[in-house]
Order: C-alpha cells, then structure tokens, then sequence
C-alpha cells in the first residue's frame, strides 16, 4: 500500500471527541507509522473554516494553503516523511449547525475539495480520501440541541430547533456532494452506530483506513465516551436558565454549577 492521507473533518457530534481522545493517547504508540494533525495543531485553519461556515466568503480561506504549510512544517511532516497521515478535526467543516449564521453544512463541499486538494499537490502520488463519520439524523439533532445547550444561550425548544436544522443532519446528500466535489480523492462515511461496535471504539474503526500491525493495534488504549451530553432533565434546567434574565457571567457560572453536579463536561465554546 502507498502512502494514505485521511482527512477526518466531521462531522460533530459522531463520536469526534472519542475518536481524537483515542489518537491522543495512543500517539506515541502510533508516531512511527501516522502523523496525525488534529485540532491543537490546527487552530488557525479552523478558524477560517469556522468563520467561512458563518459568512460564506471565499476570501476568508485565502490564507488557508499558507496556514496549512505552517502547520506541516511545524510538526515536520514533510513529502520525505514515509508515515501516512490522518488529519482530524471536525471545525474543518466550519461551526456545528445551529451555531448563530450557521444553518447547515453547506460550505463543507467547498472545504473539502481546498483540503484534499491541497494534500495532493503537496504529498503527490499519495491517496488522499475524505471520511466523515455520521449519525441517525434525529440522534444527531438530539445531540446537537444539547450541545447548544450549553454553549449559548439556546432559547428555542428541541421541536422547533430540530425542525429548522433538519438539513444538517442529512448526511447523504452532503457526503454525496463533497464527493462530487473533490474527484479523484475518495469520500467515505463511518456511522456512529458502526464504529462504536469496533473493539476499540470509535477510533480503532477510524484506524482501520490504514495498514498497521496486528500487534500495533491491540496494544492501542480504547477511550470511554468523550463530551457526553446533558440527560433530558438537565437540558430542561439548562432550557430554562437560558431563557431567564440571568447576566451572562451568572449564567455561565450557573450552568457550570449544574453540569459538574451531573458528571457533564463544563462550559463549552461549540465548534
């Protein structure tokens, strides 16, 4: 097998923070054979694809190649460089729908064919492919509600909100076209309901796109479930505290008391 590059940009809310816990912790396990780039390394390109999911101008990704190159030299991945790559990071395609400007992902096709685009001509000769992990349609927009939840101040109800994001979560024609978009590379979608079934999880389903050694793998650290969302109960509180006259300092303050008493990850910019 030649050298395989997998870009990983989303989407949200499919097992994205299990599957890069599950890299992180087994980097230096995975560091002779896979160089991987995820958000850490990648804030200042996700930026951009953030911002351009929010105002669609092109002109905002124009320094994306710039950024992109600094970002390889930074971590020394270079075309001598014999690893295959996977780059993971869902703000690649742009904000979370329901973010505010952000309705869909209707600027995903047009990241990815700047990214695929980009690894082809600066590693030729490699395979470069796409993968998107997915979800059930209405488990995603359950979970991206209350993802918003807690990162704005979200007043619209589940009923209403779902309603009016039903398009982000159609997976297939997305993926159907960033795929029309970016031929030759390859687009593939990794259903949350599949990989989980992986012995090691998300992650280890997601490492199953590249050609490592048996016993590589099974030395590899499974993750539990990472960013576990609000129950119904305590997205109702949440509803509630966002529709109240609390001051945003008071409101953060008390959303963070209420999610540390569940066990819920803290505030959080979504993204």
């Amino acid at each position: 097998m030649g050298r395989r590059i997998v870009i990983h940009p989303g989407f949200h809310k499919t097992g994205t923070s299990s599957i890069q816990q599950f890299l992180w912790i087994n980097r230096d396990k995975l560091s002779d054979r896979l160089a991987i780039l995820q958000l850490r390394h990648l804030k200042e390109p996700a930026r951009m694809c953030m911002s351009f999911s929010r105002k669609q101008n092109p002109l905002l990704l124009s320094d994306l190649v710039e950024e992109l190159d600094k970002v390889l030299a930074a971590q020394g991945i270079t075309p001598d460089d014999p690893r295959d790559i996977l780059v993971s990071c869902e703000a690649l395609s742009g904000h979370c729908p329901g973010w505010p400007g952000v309705i869909d992902y209707s600027t995903a096709p047009f990241t990815a064919t700047v990214l695929a685009g980009y690894f082809e001509e600066r590693f030729e000769g490699a395979e470069v492919m796409v993968l998107y992990t997915t979800r059930d349609p209405d488990d995603w927009l359950w979970s991206a509600w209350r993802h918003h939840l807690v990162g704005q101040k979200l007043t619209e109800d589940f009923d209403d909100w779902a309603r009016r994001l039903r398009s982000a979560a159609d997976f297939a024609k997305i993926i159907t076209d960033v795929a029309g978009a970016i031929v030759p590379a390859q687009v593939f979608s990794l259903p949350l309901a599949d990989s989980t079934r992986h012995e090691k999880g998300p992650g280890g389903s997601l490492l199953e796109l590249f050609d490592l050694p048996d016993q590589l793998r099974q030395s590899l650290e499974p993750v539990g479930h990472a960013n576990r969302g609000p129950d119904e109960t305590l997205s109702r509180e949440l509803l509630w505290l966002n529709r109240s006259n609390l001051g945003e300092h008071k409101l953060r303050k008390h959303k963070a008391r209420l999610l540390e008493e569940a066990g819920v990850v803290g505030w959080v910019k979504p993204g």
